[in-house]
């Protein structure tokens, strides 16, 4: 009887820590893609105009986000990011346009 019990609340246990773990990670960052407008490197604010059927200017900063190439006006760049207190905050920026020159760079010009 003891053994059950404690196998039962151990089963409990598990079951609340996975839900904590769960509701802790919270929603995954949302991706979107589209054309760089501006981008001021001393603030590491960008501004893109997405695209498609609800196509917006949107302003993030990427002070934090792994960047595979400093992005430029008129570039196409696709990007991940979380709403953090009102603020789109990038983790991660693609810029497609460059990919190219650091797939060259990352083998060595071949």
């Amino acid at each position: 009887m003891r053994r059950a019990r404690a196998r039962r609340a151990t089963g409990v246990s598990a079951l609340v820590v996975a839900l904590a773990l769960l509701g802790a990670c919270g929603p995954g960052p949302i991706v979107v893609q589209g054309a760089v407008t501006s981008y001021d490197p001393a603030t590491k604010v960008l501004v893109i105009q997405t695209e498609g059927d609800q196509a917006t200017t949107m302003e993030l900063s990427i002070a934090g986000a792994e960047v595979g190439a400093d992005p430029v006006a008129g570039d196409t760049v696709r990007l991940a990011y979380r709403d953090v207190d009102g603020k789109h905050v990038a983790s991660r920026v693609m810029n497609i346009s460059r990919q190219d020159e650091l797939s060259k760079k990352g083998s060595g010009g071949h």
